[in-house]
């Protein structure tokens, strides 16, 4: 799924994990999202079938189902319960959208353990796979910017960072930053 394309269809995603990129007015890809089992991607394609948003690149093995325009609002209109969690998934998505407007405002450090403390929080897990460049491009900033404030997380025990990850290590004091 590229940025840009015509749509015809979604995916509903069973197993793995897809990051959601948008190409930035100067090239740089940033990262909107990470989607993963029980989500579904190409959603606002389907309802005006307008060019895709964003591109989706498979973080690992990915399952999905390929769902035409057609089947997707056939099972929309066949399963209300189904219905009702594509337009929450909708709705969720917009709110986020809006909160990473605002959020662009506030300092770095801030921006990057709301993320992060987001993403634990979303998974389940303190141990995020997730690289600094992706990070970086996910909050906004330069990754020479983003390897700082790490490292001030770091120092300051609320995380650990390792190759192609970050592990939460202390939640309240990763909050500290969130003020």
């Amino acid at each position: 799924m590229r940025e840009g394309e015509r749509a015809d269809h979604v995916y509903a995603i069973e197993a793995g994990e897809v990051k959601a990129l948008a190409e930035s007015g100067s090239g740089k890809p940033i990262l909107l999202a990470l989607i993963g089992p029980d989500q579904m991607i190409g959603l606002l394609s389907a309802f005006d079938q307008g060019p895709r948003e964003f591109t989706a690149v498979a973080r690992h093995h990915v399952l999905a189902w390929k769902l035409s325009r057609p089947q997707y609002f056939r099972m929309v209109v066949e399963l209300p319960d189904v219905a009702e969690d594509q337009l929450e998934a909708i709705a969720t998505r917009f709110r986020l959208t809006i909160r990473m407007c605002v959020d662009r405002s506030d300092d770095l450090a801030c921006r990057i353990s709301r993320r992060l403390d987001a993403i634990a929080i979303e998974s389940g897990c303190d141990e995020i796979e997730l690289t600094q460049s992706e990070l970086a491009a996910w909050v906004g900033a330069s990754r020479e910017a983003t390897v700082r404030c790490l490292r001030r997380l770091r120092v300051s025990g609320a995380i650990e960072t390792h190759r192609g990850g970050i592990t939460v290590l202390d939640n309240k004091k990763l909050s500290r930053f969130q003020a």
